[in-house]
């Protein structure tokens, strides 16, 4: 889609302010390389000459925020005031040429997330249209596959507390679920995996997700598991290195390997793809570089025949672009709604939270469709999160 097929005339960008929200996560769940102690989101508010405002998220995954919004403060921001909002594909190559020396394509690729995101609401905006309607190539939003992720390990739970959340899931019309392992020894994740299977049933989608914790070895121990539990996908299965390993399970064996929900470079996605090491494409609209290159991802995923996964365990807002970009392209096998990383869920329109089908239907949205409450959030135009 051309840039000047969104807007018809130039619409300056007044301001670009960042905000963080955090909240405390208890220290009790856990997965096989992080113990969640809290959660720093990180959101971009772009103000336009016509009045109107866009919002979009940032990928952070670190254990401080600081670095990125100084990014955004020093590296992104001053490159934005004054331009004309409706270019938004030309601001993103901008944006991208400008960081291509400073060799931090990850950080890079978040900032530009928050920014590409918040161009594109303020588009949909002006055409009084959801994203999805507006980015969907025949104009027409379809209801979103989604899966329940969850599944973590909790200190001093019990398989009883894992059943219940997995049944909790189904009970809530969810056709897919996906769990945690790779944390404790094999015997003790299979008994994990058996019991989930038991809790959803036969008929209900089962992915794995060993957050790159397994070596081929280990991934041989678990073949005729997988097979026997009828596992749809598993995700991150080896480091992001062995490539080798991942072309072996995906090609060889046949088990879709599900990649990458933090990586950001195309480079990296297509040759993943031509060593037929990726199953299912997976990752995060808000690490990959906002809409302009979820976009260019997916058209990347359909050449070679492969469905994409749309990674969250963020905000809301996180959730609703992807839910607006999967409303869009049907290549969008499902999205990922959170268990555990909910948050500002609770500021959601109800409607786009109900299920019906295993899917979730966006009628109604304008835009992305969520407004972050500023009330729940800290401005940070100088100064930092935890400095």
């Amino acid at each position: 889609m051309s840039d000047m097929t969104i807007l018809e005339s130039y619409v300056r960008i007044e301001q670009v302010q960042i905000h963080v929200s955090e909240v405390a996560l208890g220290g009790k769940f856990y997965n096989p390389r992080i113990l969640w102690t809290r959660k720093q989101s990180v959101f971009i508010e772009v103000s336009t000459s016509n009045g109107l405002t866009g919002w979009g998220e940032c990928w952070t995954f670190d254990r401080s925020a600081d670095a990125l919004v100084r990014f955004l403060q020093t590296e992104i921001k001053p490159q934005l005031i004054g331009r004309d909002a409706t270019l938004v594909e030309e601001i993103w190559h901008d944006l991208f040429s400008d960081t291509v020396l400073s060799g931090r394509h990850g950080m890079a690729a978040a900032a530009m997330s928050g920014v590409d995101c918040a161009l594109w609401d303020i588009a949909a905006q002006v055409k009084k249209q959801s994203l999805g309607a507006l980015i969907a190539r025949d104009g027409v939003a379809r209801a979103v596959p989604v899966y329940a992720s969850g599944g973590l390990y909790l200190k001093d739970g019990t398989i009883d507390d894992l059943q219940a959340e997995m049944r909790g899931y189904v009970a809530a019309g969810y056709s897919s679920v996906k769990m945690k392992f790779g944390a404790k020894p094999f015997e003790h994740d299979l008994e994990r995996m058996r019991a989930v299977r038991e809790a959803i049933g036969p008929d209900t989608g089962l992915i794995v997700d060993a957050v790159y914790s397994l070596d081929r070895t280990k991934a041989e121990r678990w073949l005729p598991e997988w097979q026997d539990l009828g596992i749809e996908a598993v995700q991150a299965p080896f480091p992001s290195r062995d490539w080798d390993a991942m072309q072996w399970l995906n090609d060889d064996v046949g088990i879709p390997v599900m990649v990458f929900e933090a990586e950001s470079r195309y480079v990296v996605f297509r040759a993943l793809l031509e060593r037929k090491a990726i199953g299912v494409m997976q990752f995060s609209p808000i690490a990959v570089g906002g809409v302009t290159a979820s976009l260019a991802l997916i058209d990347l995923a359909q050449n070679f025949g492969k469905p994409v996964s749309l990674q969250c365990s963020s905000t809301w807002l996180a959730e609703m672009i992807a839910l607006q970009i999967g409303a869009a392209r049907p290549e969008v096998k499902h999205v990922e709604i959170h268990g555990f990383h909910r948050m500002l869920f609770t500021d959601g329109d109800p409607r786009h939270q109900t299920l019906k089908s295993g899917c979730i239907d966006l009628a109604g949205s304008i835009g992305t469709g969520f407004q972050v409450p500023t009330g729940k959030t800290t401005l940070f135009d100088e100064g930092l999160p935890d400095s």
